[in-house]
C-alpha cells in the first residue's frame, strides 16, 4: 500500500467533534447505481422533524458552526439521513492555519467583503486568521460523518426557508453537490464529506472538508453573475483552501492519471463524433468511480458547445455506468482497479461542439476539456489522432505527421507524439500552409483566410532563430515538428504541444491601427510561446498552484532571448525588467505566486487579471532573473539545465527548484525562496 494511500485511508477523523449517530457510514450501503448516487445529494431531500435548539456549537474541521436560537430538521432521501437544515440566529467561525495562504486571503477578503456595516470580520488570533459572519440559516450535507441534532422541543417546519435555499444553491457554478457525494461514497465511504451551503448576513458562503480523496478543506464566498442580463451562474470566489496532513510544498500524487490518448475525430458542419481510446492508471486504493474533466457546455452563457456522451466501454467493450455534468464525466467501473495497472476506457461521444469565433472559417478545440481527462496533476500523455474533416477545413494539429491527405470532399490529417504531454489542441478551417525543414526540424506555418503571405517566412525564419538560441541555452527543441497558427484576433499567444497560436499582429506586414497598438512586444511573446516548448510540456506543472513553472520560466527566457537575438546588449533585458518590477511590485502585497490564481476581485477584473499575471509571469521571473545575477551565466546554464536533466516530460515541484538552485549556486536559497516565492517580498535587484 502507498504512504498516499494510508494517508487517504488511515487519516483519523480528527478536526470533528464528538455526537450520538445521527447517520453512521457503516449503514451506509456501497453505491450499485450511479446515477441513483447523485440524484440522492441533487434532488431536494425531505424535512424530518423540526426541534427547537438553543446555543448549539458544531465543530468541523476548522470551522466552528454557533447556532443561538432557531430551528433544525434532518434532511433525508431513500430512507437515508443526508445532513439536516438549520434557520434562526447564528454565526460561523473559520480558522486558515496556513500561513502560505494568508495573503491571497485578506485579499479576496478586503476586495469582496469588507464593504460598510459587513458583518463578516477577519481577525487574527494565535498566528492564525479567523473569519466570523452571521448567519441566517444552514444546509450541512454530509457522508461518513456520526453527529447528533440536540434535543428540543418539537418546532415549525422551516420548510419554505429550506426550499428557498435548496433553489439557491442548485444554480450553475457552485460545484456539483451531487456527483461528489456519489465520487465519494464509492471511493472512500468511511471517510468523512461534508458541504455547508451557509446564508451569511452579508453573502451566501460554502464551507467543504473532505477527509477522502481530495484531503482538503475550503470556504468560499458566493457572488452575483457577472452577466445577469444572459446567464444566471453565480461565482465562487476562494477565500481558504487548506490541506489535510499533506502540505503545499509536498504535494499529493494524483488519484488518477492518463498516460495514452488515441483520437478517432469525425468533423462536419459544427458537428463532431469522437472515439476515444485512453490508457488510464489509479494512484491509490478503492478507486470505484473515476472523475475527469469534459465540457457537456463549453459557452454557458449563450448554451453553445453540447457535448453527449453517448457510451463508455471497458477493455472487453462491456457498457459502464457514466454520469457528465458541470463539465464533469463520472464513470462506474465494475470493481477498483490496482494502484499501477494500466487500463483502458473508450468514449464515444460528440455534438454541435465545433465552435467558429466570431464567425470566423476556423474552429478549435483547444486546451480545454473537450476529451476527457483527470485533474492537471495525472496528465502526461502520448498522441495519436486521426482527424477527418471537410475539404473547407484544413485541419492542424501537433506531432509527427504521419499522414495527410486530401480525397474528393474530405481531409484526413493522422499524427502522433510519442512524448508525454500535456494539453493536446487542434485547429481545422480556411488555411494554407507554408513549411520549411532544416535540421530534421520542420517549422509549420498555418495562415488563416490568406492572410500574411509576405510574412509566413519571415515567421519560420524567426521561429528557427528562436528555438536555435533555446537549443543553445537547455538542449534539442523537444519536437521534430512546430505549427505556428494564425487567429483572427489580437494581443495573446498560446502554446499547445509542438504548437504556438498567434494573433494577426504576427502577421500583418502593413499593419492597421489596431495592429500597431498590439505589435509592441510581439518578438517577446513570440519567444515566451515557443519556451513553453520547454517550460510547460519537456518541464511540466503539477497544478495551478506550480504554474509559474511554466510562466515565469517562460518569461525569463524570452528576456534571454531578446537580450540574445537582438544585439541591444543588456537594454531591452534590463527594460523588460524593469517593467517587470513595476508591475509586480504594485502587486505584490496582494498574494504569492503559488496562491495567484486564487486572486479573485468580483468588483475590479482587469485588476484581478493585472496582479494575477505581475505575480505569475513578472515576480516569478524577477526570481530567475536574481538567481542568474547571483550565480552568474555558467551555474545559472547549469541550473535551467538539470531541472531538465532531473524532470524532462516530468512536473517539477518548486522544492526541487529550489534545492537544484542552491545546488548550481553553491549557496542556500531557500531565504529567497521562502520570502519571496512563498512570500510576499519582491525579489533583490
Amino acid at each position: 500500500m502507498s504512504a498516499l494511500s494510508v494517508l487517504r485511508r488511515l487519516l483519523p477523523v480528527l478536526l470533528l467533534g464528538t455526537f450520538t449517530p445521527l447517520c453512521s457510514a457503516d449503514t451506509q450501503a456501497a453505491p450499485s447505481n450511479l446515477s441513483r448516487q447523485v440524484e440522492a445529494y441533487t434532488a431536494q431531500p425531505t424535512l424530518g422533524p423540526a426541534v427547537s435548539v438553543k446555543n448549539w456549537t458544531l465543530p468541523v474541521g476548522r470551522m466552528t458552526f454557533l447556532m443561538a436560537s432557531g430551528t433544525v430538521a434532518p434532511m433525508t432521501s431513500g430512507g437515508r439521513t443526508l445532513g439536516f437544515f438549520f434557520k434562526g440566529k447564528g454565526a460561523f467561525q473559520y480558522r486558515s492555519e496556513d500561513p502560505l495562504e494568508r495573503a491571497s486571503l485578506e485579499s479576496n477578503y478586503k476586495k469582496n467583503l469588507l464593504v460598510p456595516n459587513t458583518k463578516a470580520i477577519l481577525s487574527e488570533a494565535k498566528d492564525q486568521r479567523i473569519l466570523t459572519e452571521d448567519i441566517r440559516s444552514l444546509t450541512l450535507w454530509t457522508a461518513g460523518m456520526e453527529l447528533s441534532i440536540p434535543l428540543g422541543t418539537v418546532a415549525e417546519s422551516p420548510e419554505a426557508s429550506f426550499q428557498t435555499d435548496w433553489k439557491f444553491f442548485q444554480r450553475d457554478g457552485l460545484g456539483d453537490r451531487g456527483q461528489a457525494f456519489a465520487r465519494h461514497l464509492a471511493n472512500t465511504p468511511t471517510k468523512t464529506l461534508i458541504r455547508a451551503e451557509i446564508r451569511g448576513e452579508d453573502r451566501p458562503f460554502i464551507y467543504g472538508l473532505d477527509q477522502g480523496g481530495g484531503l482538503r478543506e475550503s470556504l468560499g464566498s458566493i457572488a452575483d453573475p457577472a452577466q445577469p442580463a444572459t446567464y444566471d451562474g453565480l461565482r465562487l470566489v476562494p477565500l481558504s483552501e487548506q490541506p489535510i496532513g499533506w502540505d503545499w510544498k509536498a504535494p499529493l500524487s494524483p488519484l488518477l492519471s492518463l498516460t495514452a490518448v488515441d483520437i478517432d475525430f469525425h468533423g462536419n458542419k459544427g458537428y463532431a463524433q469522437l472515439k476515444v481510446k485512453e490508457t488510464l492508471v489509479a494512484g491509490d486504493e478503492g478507486l470505484r468511480v473515476l472523475e475527469l474533466n469534459l465540457y457537456n457546455v463549453e459557452d454557458r452563457v449563450y448554451n453553445l458547445g453540447i457535448y453527449k456522451v453517448s457510451r463508455v466501454l471497458d477493455a472487453e467493450g462491456k457498457a459502464l455506468p457514466f454520469h457528465h455534468r458541470n463539465d464533469k464525466l463520472l464513470v462506474e467501473l465494475d470493481q477498483p482497479m490496482p494502484p499501477g495497472q494500466p487500463f483502458t476506457l473508450t468514449f464515444e461521444y460528440g455534438g454541435p461542439i465545433l465552435l467558429r469565433p466570431g464567425g470566423d472559417n476556423y474552429w478549435e478545440l483547444g486546451v480545454a476539456p473537450w476529451f476527457p481527462q483527470p485533474d492537471m496533476d495525472g496528465q502526461a500523455y502520448t498522441v495519436h489522432a486521426v482527424i477527418r474533416t471537410p475539404k473547407d477545413d484544413v485541419p492542424v494539429a501537433p506531432g509527427r505527421t504521419i499522414r495527410r491527405v486530401q480525397s474528393g470532399a474530405e481531409n484526413l490529417l493522422e499524427v502522433s507524439i510519442d512524448k508525454p504531454v500535456q494539453f493536446f489542441s487542434m485547429f481545422a478551417g480556411a488555411y494554407s500552409f507554408t513549411e520549411e525543414t532544416k535540421d530534421g526540424l520542420t517549422i509549420r506555418v498555418a495562415a488563416y483566410a490568406n492572410r500574411g503571405g509576405s510574412m509566413q517566412k519571415r515567421l519560420i525564419d524567426i521561429a528557427r532563430q528562436t528555438i536555435g538560441f533555446y537549443e543553445g541555452l537547455f538542449e534539442a527543441f523537444p519536437f521534430s515538428e512546430f505549427n505556428i497558427i494564425q487567429v483572427n484576433a489580437y494581443g495573446f499567444g498560446q502554446a499547445p504541444p509542438g504548437m504556438m497560436i498567434i494573433t494577426n499582429e504576427a502577421f500583418d506586414g502593413k499593419m492597421d491601427e489596431i495592429s500597431q497598438f498590439f505589435t509592441k512586444g510581439i518578438n517577446q511573446r513570440f519567444a515566451h510561446e515557443i519556451a513553453h516548448q520547454y517550460w510547460g510540456h519537456l518541464v511540466k506543472m503539477s497544478s495551478p498552484e506550480e504554474q509559474w513553472v511554466t510562466e515565469s520560466f517562460a518569461n525569463y527566457a524570452s528576456a534571454l532571448a531578446m537580450r540574445g537575438m537582438k544585439n541591444q546588449g543588456t537594454s531591452a533585458y534590463e527594460g523588460m525588467l524593469n517593467r517587470w518590477r513595476n508591475h509586480a511590485s504594485a502587486y505584490a502585497s496582494s498574494g504569492t505566486i503559488p496562491f495567484a490564481n486564487r486572486l479573485r476581485w468580483i468588483n475590479d477584473p482587469r485588476a484581478t487579471f493585472l496582479a494575477r499575471t505581475s505575480l505569475l509571469y513578472e515576480k516569478g521571473a524577477l526570481i530567475l532573473a536574481s538567481l542568474h545575477k547571483e550565480m552568474g551565466d555558467k551555474a545559472f546554464a547549469i541550473f535551467m539545465k538539470s531541472l531538465i536533466a532531473n524532470f524532462r516530460w516530468k512536473a517539477v515541484p518548486t522544492t526541487s527548484i529550489e534545492q537544484i538552485a542552491s545546488m548550481a549556486g553553491h549557496k542556500d536559497f531557500g531565504p529567497l525562496f521562502r520570502t519571496c516565492y512563498w512570500g510576499t517580498q519582491m525579489p533583490p535587484n
